[in-house]
């Protein structure tokens, strides 16, 4: 299985303080299959000023069953009253087609490997 990068590229309109990236998969179903952002991830970027361009990466496997997905990326930061403000959302921004040599069942891919020993 191999390692993919995923960019997502904000210009920010003002000045922000510690913002979260997100990035989530989704099946055709429109089902999150899985996601993760940088406050999971226990990342806090800092300030941003306005002007400012990042380039948030994603660097992962997809183990997930062969079949057909969307990305979706965000910015959002908690504002000065506590909430959730979503500065930026790309939903299903990007189509991405899994290829596998190997069906799985169900929507993870397990990546196992299997030997069968005869007792003697």
């Amino acid at each position: 299985m191999k390692t993919i990068c995923l960019k997502s590229k904000i210009k920010f309109n003002k000045e922000v303080d510690n913002p979260i990236f997100t990035m989530t998969i989704k099946n055709f179903n429109g089902i999150e299959i899985a996601g993760t952002n940088s406050m999971i991830e226990k990342i806090y970027p800092g300030k941003f000023a306005k002007g400012d361009i990042v380039i948030a990466e994603f660097k992962q496997k997809l183990p997930i069953a062969p079949g057909p997905y969307t990305l979706s990326f965000s910015c959002t930061h908690i504002n000065a009253k506590g909430e959730l403000e979503v500065l930026n959302r790309k939903y299903e921004a990007l189509l991405v087609e899994v290829i596998s040599s190997k069906d799985c069942v169900g929507i993870v891919n397990l990546d196992t490997k299997i030997s069968i020993l005869k007792e003697q």
